[in-house]
C-alpha cells in the first residue's frame, strides 16, 4: 500500500501556485509577472513597449477627432496590426511569467488557470480587431472605391446605382456641399424616386453651415445642358439611370449637377439613404432626442411594411427610437402638414443625429451602427476623403445652422391642375440667390434672418 501511494505521488507533478499568479500579473500589464518573479530587467523590457503604445494612443485620441478616425481605413487597419502585435507581446509575457516557475502541463491545475488567462486575453483582442475589420468592410462597401454602396435596399434599380468615379478633392477646412437623397424603400414600392432631396453645406472654419431642402415636385428645373426637365424632379435620377444615352453623367451625376445649377453652387458629394434602413441606424445609437413643436395627428400614416398604423405625437421632448423617428420624417398627411413641414422635420432630425454621432461615445453602438449603415447608405465620397468629411461634420458650428425649406410663394408657384398633376414651378432667380447666399464659399448676400 505504501509503495502504491508513493508511486501515485511520484506520478503527480508538483505544482507551484505562484505560477498562475505571476501569469495573471503579466496579464494585467506585461512585466508585472516578471517583476514578481525577480526578473527586473526582463520586466522593464516587456513593459516599456506597452508604455509607449498606451502613451501614443492617448496622445492620438486626445489630438484628433474620434468620428474622423473611425472613418479612416488606414487608421483602422493600423489598429488591427497594433492590436495583433500587442496581443502577441502580452501572450509572451503571460506564458514566460508562468514557465519561469514551472513548466506548463495539462496535468497541473495551475496550467489550467493560466490557460483561462490566455483565452481571456485572446478574446480581449479578438473583439476590437473584428470590429475594426468590420468597419473597414463597411467603409469599403459604402464609399467610392469599394462596392460603392450599391447594395442599398431591395429595389433593383437602386441595388445597381452607378456611382461616378471622379469626385472633387475637398481638403480639410474647405466648405463641403453634400446632396443627401432619401429613398423610401418600402417593400410595396418598386420605384427609385428621390422623395427627399436635401443639400447640407458644412463650413468647418466658420459659422455658415446650412441645410436647404429641395421639393420633390419641382417641375421644369434646368438640366446641366440648360434644357428644362419637364417632369417632377424626384424622378430625374431614375430616368437618367435608365437612359444613359440622353444623360451621359448618369443618375447621380445628373442629379448633382442639376441641383448644383439650380442653387448656383458646386455639389461636392452625394449620399443616398434608404429611409427604412435608417430606422436601424437610429436604434443602433440608442435613439435621438427631438423636441416636437407642433402636434402631429396623421391617421393615414403607413409604416415601413405598408400597414396603416397612423402616427400621433403631442408637443414635447422625446427620445425617439428608430420606428418613431422614421414616422416623424415620413408623415405628411396630418392636419396642417405637407411635404414642406415634413422636410423641416427631416432637417431637425439630421441635426440631432449629427449631435449624437459626434458626441464621442460611439464605440458601444459601433457594431449595430456598422450593420445599419452598410445596408442603408450609398455615397460617391472616395474612401480616402471620408475622414475629411467626418472632420467637417465634427468641426462645423451648428449653433448658427441656417435651415431653409424651399416652398411657395417665395421660391416657387403651385400648379395643381397640370397634365403632370400637382407640380411646383420654380422661381429660379430666388432659388439661386438663396443657394449662393448660404452655400457658396464666400457669401454673395447676407443670410436671411
Amino acid at each position: 500500500m505504501q509503495t502504491r501511494a508513493a508511486s501515485d505521488s511520484a506520478a503527480r507533478p508538483t505544482v507551484n501556485a505562484h505560477a498562475p499568479l505571476a501569469a495573471f500579473l503579466s496579464f494585467l500589464f506585461p512585466g508585472l509577472g516578471q517583476a514578481y518573479n525577480g526578473q527586473g530587467r526582463l520586466a522593464w523590457l516587456l513593459a516599456a513597449p506597452i508604455f509607449v503604445v498606451v502613451f501614443g494612443v492617448a496622445i492620438g485620441v486626445a489630438g484628433s477627432i474620434a468620428l474622423a478616425r473611425l472613418l479612416d481605413v488606414s487608421f483602422l487597419l493600423g489598429l488591427v496590426v497594433l492590436d495583433a502585435a500587442v496581443l502577441g507581446w502580452r501572450l509572451v509575457a503571460i506564458l514566460q511569467a508562468h514557465t519561469r516557475l514551472e513548466p506548463l502541463s495539462p496535468r497541473r491545475w495551475t496550467s489550467g488557470v493560466t490557460g483561462l488567462i490566455v483565452i481571456v486575453t485572446l478574446g480581449m483582442h479578438a473583439i476590437p480587431g473584428l470590429y475594426a475589420l468590420k468597419a473597414v468592410d463597411t467603409l469599403n462597401s459604402v464609399a467610392l472605391g469599394g462596392a460603392g454602396g450599391r447594395a442599398v435596399g431591395d429595389i433593383p434599380a437602386f441595388s445597381n446605382l452607378p456611382i461616378p468615379s471622379a469626385q472633387p478633392d475637398v481638403q480639410h477646412g474647405e466648405r463641403v456641399n453634400v446632396l443627401l437623397v432619401g429613398i423610401d424603400a418600402a417593400p410595396q414600392r418598386t420605384t427609385q424616386l428621390t422623395d427627399t432631396m436635401l443639400v447640407i453645406s458644412l463650413d468647418p472654419l466658420g459659422t455658415r453651415s446650412a441645410m436647404i431642402s429641395i421639393p420633390r415636385d419641382l417641375y421644369g428645373v434646368p438640366l446641366p445642358n440648360g434644357q428644362p426637365y419637364n417632369h417632377k424632379l424626384n424622378s430625374l435620377m431614375a430616368v437618367a439611370n435608365a437612359h444613359p444615352d440622353e444623360y451621359p453623367l448618369g443618375g447621380v451625376g445628373t442629379l448633382k449637377s442639376t441641383i448644383g445649377k439650380l442653387l448656383g453652387v458646386q455639389i461636392n458629394y452625394f449620399a443616398a439613404i434608404n429611409l427604412i434602413g435608417f430606422k436601424d441606424a437610429v436604434d443602433a445609437i440608442g435613439g435621438v432626442d427631438i423636441t416636437v413643436h407642433r402636434a402631429i395627428h396623421d391617421p393615414t400614416y403607413s409604416d415601413e411594411f405598408g400597414h396603416k398604423v397612423g402616427f400621433f405625437i403631442e408637443p414635447g421632448t422625446y427620445r425617439m427610437d428608430g420606428r418613431t423617428a422614421l414616422a416623424y420624417v415620413r408623415s405628411r398627411k396630418g392636419l396642417g402638414d405637407s411635404d414642406f413641414t415634413r422636410a423641416d422635420r427631416q432637417q431637425q432630425l439630421l441635426a440631432a443625429l449629427r449631435g449624437k454621432l459626434t458626441a464621442g461615445n460611439l464605440l458601444l453602438s459601433l457594431p449595430g451602427l456598422l450593420d445599419a449603415v452598410k445596408d442603408a447608405v450609398a455615397t460617391d465620397v472616395p474612401g480616402s476623403r471620408l475622414p475629411v468629411l467626418a472632420q467637417a461634420v465634427q468641426e462645423a458650428d451648428m449653433t448658427q445652422l441656417q435651415r431653409i425649406v424651399l416652398q411657395p410663394p417665395e421660391y416657387m408657384s403651385v400648379n395643381a391642375h397640370s397634365s403632370a398633376g400637382y407640380i411646383l414651378i420654380p422661381n429660379l432667380d430666388a432659388i439661386r440667390a438663396i443657394g449662393e447666399a448660404l452655400l457658396a464659399n464666400a457669401p454673395s448676400s447676407p443670410p436671411p434672418d
